[in-house]
């Protein structure tokens, strides 16, 4: 009787063993992370630029993990589709995604924007960055962004540009550099490149902001050409073409995408698919591969990205508000 008044309440001591099972099976699984296949939430479609350096990464990510990495193409709604899929997966590390730099103009030009990727993921570390090229037709008589400044004041029936649409980066790149100078151009939106490229060509519009992976296509083929890049230096893969900073001191537009985990993942989970991540894009040849396509591997801390984020976020607000743009 004595040894029973002193024992613990037999649902209590059910309670604790419940408890001790449940905390030694959390280490076991964090320690055993991963364990089965992983899925990468991608917001655009197969074949893209994004896509393609993503299943590059899930590639690499799979032989050092021992574990599948399957990409998941959730398009639609500006990508809206896919963070929301990626906001209702578990927090346990086997679903991730990309946050992109669209994500950080959105929330000014989209009405009701249900996300602030600030604080609505855990963005683990950037992909790429890239900056966009400023391309105009090839007979304008331009060769770099002062001549492009000083036709478009000279001929202002020919100062229209275009953009793949309202309230894109492609659109705002463009009213950041009204902004940043007293260059005035006729914004004229389409719904994608290839409607831009023909109106172009066509002699509808006479400037364009695209990422180099598509711009190089139309390049190549001599139906447009590359007069400035919104980055600070010089590119690698463009060494002849100067940035619109040194006329315009401080001007970059980037197109970058990064990784995101839910939040509520563990940290000892999100600590290792970052150093794994980290891993593959410190790979010489994988830091080539993007070096030919104009983006720069990315690979920082979380810190660094976080707050590259928050800046992105604050600079487009500035924009959108200085060109009067209402979310729609």
């Amino acid at each position: 009787m004595a040894l029973k008044s002193n024992s613990l309440p037999a649902s209590l001591l059910r309670r604790a063993l419940v408890g001790l099972a449940a905390c030694a099976a959390l280490g076991v699984q964090a320690q055993a992370y991963p364990d089965r296949a992983l899925h990468l939430i991608v917001p655009l479609s197969s074949g893209s630029i994004t896509d393609n350096i993503a299943r590059m990464v899930t590639n690499r990510l799979a032989e050092r993990l021992k574990q599948p990495v399957i990409v998941d193409n959730k398009t639609g709604a500006g990508g809206i589709v896919a963070l929301k899929a990626l906001q209702a997966a578990r927090p346990d590390g086997y679903t991730f995604g990309l946050v992109q730099s669209g994500s950080t103009i959105q929330p000014w030009t989209v009405k009701d924007f249900p996300f602030d990727v600030r604080k609505d993921f855990q963005v683990l570390t950037l992909m790429y960055a890239g900056p966009l090229m400023l391309v105009v037709p090839p007979s304008l008589p331009v060769s770099n962004v002062s001549e492009f400044m000083a036709y478009m004041k000279a001929n202002p029936t020919k100062a229209f540009y275009g953009s793949s649409g309202i309230g894109t980066t492609t659109h705002l790149a463009v009213e950041l550099l009204k902004q940043s100078s007293p260059l005035q151009l006729t914004h004229v939106p389409f719904k994608g490149s290839a409607e831009v490229y023909t109106s172009m060509l066509s002699g509808g519009v006479n400037a364009y902001f695209d990422l180099y992976g598509t711009a190089k296509t139309m390049v190549d083929g001599g139906r447009a050409k590359i007069i400035g890049v919104a980055s600070k230096t010089r590119m690698a893969v463009l060494p002849n073409v100067a940035p619109v900073a040194d006329v315009l001191p401080d001007f970059e537009v980037m197109g970058w995408t990064a990784f995101a985990v839910p939040n509520g993942t563990p940290k000892d989970v999100s600590d290792k698919l970052l150093s794994e991540l980290q891993a593959v894009m410190r790979e010489p040849e994988f830091q080539n591969r993007l070096r030919a396509m104009g983006v720069e591997p990315g690979g920082n801390s979380p810190a660094e990205i976080n707050q590259y984020i928050t800046s992105e976020y604050e600079k487009w607000g500035r924009v959108t508000r200085g060109a009067g743009i209402k979310p729609e």
